[in-house]
């Protein structure tokens, strides 16, 4: 009998089922504020994740200009915070 930290447990149930997309995708959702700081998530009116790529709606320009300078940063905190490469690509909408 194999003992596993709760952690590891719901790893291994979500690796084995088709919620890990979800799941994921959901965390970014819940955590884009914390990601993001309160000013960014304030702006940003819509997130949408498919097909591995983040898809970010906003209707300030300044903000669209800096988040698409900073899209590989961005990429890499996403991803870092998830412990998981799930985003691929990042559109800024």
């Amino acid at each position: 009998m194999a003992l596993y930290s709760m952690k590891d447990a719901l790893n291994k149930m979500l690796e084995q089922s088709q919620w890990k997309e979800r799941y994921l995708a959901e965390k970014i959702k819940l955590d884009w504020e914390k990601l993001m700081g309160k000013t960014v998530a304030k702006h940003t009116d819509n997130l949408i994740i498919k097909d591995h790529k983040l898809y970010i709606y906003t209707q300030v320009a300044p903000l669209k200009n800096e988040l698409s300078y900073n899209k590989q940063l961005l990429l890499d905190k996403i991803n870092q915070h998830l412990e998981d490469p799930f985003i691929k690509e990042i559109i800024i909408c």
